[in-house]
């Protein structure tokens, strides 16, 4: 059977949006796929937990980007009621990318106020298990919602974004404020350094990102909430017209950006990953 496109082309608005979708999965795979081929190919990256997380949240993105192209061009619902969907397998990337994010802005945390701790305790072996339990751990949730009934699944998609979801998001919001003042008054009163220098770096990369995560998030959490226990919310009949799916998407695509640009380390890495592969081509 073959999925028909979104689009009927009809009028202008199709065709921009079509444009959009395009334009957006394009740029989302372009970008977060160059962030995890410098992240793999540096081993300097490799070895500091950071970048770990960058990596295992680079390539959910760059899933993410790939499979737009299914979803957002055509007549795709990957949520609830499913309608040619990838039973969640797609949509749970950006569950994974959640997680990770929160994870990741907990180590920022526990490394800025707990240091001979951290250096002792949390190396990158941990930081590699804790990411490989996001994936088993998201990626199971899928499994069971698909051996559940529908009305089941519904009900718990709901309460999930409403429970744990809530209380994360709140939890962001908090480490968001706790962060800012770390890095506006107690790094600001040690002796500048290189090393004082990265961790205020760090710390103010992991909070944009948040920031961005929570503006491209909160109107899907607040829709699904209301769809799943009220009769209020909005639903429609394919996810490349939902305005509040396609700002969920962009998050895949800001969250590489805003690393390329709070990161002098990763920048020098991709742009001796490109000049490897001119090398390469030249050679050829």
């Amino acid at each position: 059977m073959t999925v028909p496109l979104a689009f009927s082309f009809d009028n202008t608005a199709d065709y921009f949006i079509f444009a959009f979708h395009f334009l957006l999965a394009t740029s989302t795979v372009t970008v977060a796929g160059s962030v995890v081929f410098a992240i793999l190919r540096t081993k300097s990256l490799r070895s500091e937990n950071r970048y770990i997380f960058m990596l295992s949240t680079s390539i959910s993105d760059t899933l993410s980007g790939m499979g737009w192209y299914y979803i957002g061009l055509f007549d795709v619902k990957d949520t609830y009621p499913q309608k040619n969907g990838t039973y969640f397998v797609l949509s749970a990337l950006l569950g994974v990318n959640f997680i990770t994010i929160l994870t990741a802005q907990i180590d920022r945390y526990v490394a800025v106020t707990r240091p001979f701790f951290y250096a002792r305790r949390i190396t990158p072996r941990v930081v590699i298990g804790l990411c490989t339990f996001i994936w088993m751990y998201t990626y199971l949730t899928v499994l069971l919602m698909n051996l559940v009934p529908l009305q089941v699944a519904i009900i718990y998609n709901a309460i999930n974004t409403f429970g744990v979801q809530v209380v994360a998001v709140i939890m962001m919001l908090l480490l968001n404020i706790k962060l800012y003042v770390i890095a506006r008054y107690q790094l600001a009163r040690e002796p500048p350094s290189q090393g004082t220098d990265s961790k205020r770096s760090s710390l103010r990369l992991i909070i944009a990102v948040t920031m961005c995560f929570l503006l491209f998030w909160t109107p899907e959490f607040i829709n699904v909430i209301l769809c799943g226990l009220t009769s209020y919310g909005y639903t429609f009949k394919k996810d490349a017209l939902d305005p509040f799916a396609a700002m969920v998407r962009i998050n895949p695509l800001c969250t590489p950006t805003l690393y390329i640009i709070g990161s002098l380390a990763l920048r020098e890495a991709i742009a001796k990953a490109l000049h490897w592969n001119d090398c390469c081509r030249t050679r050829r």
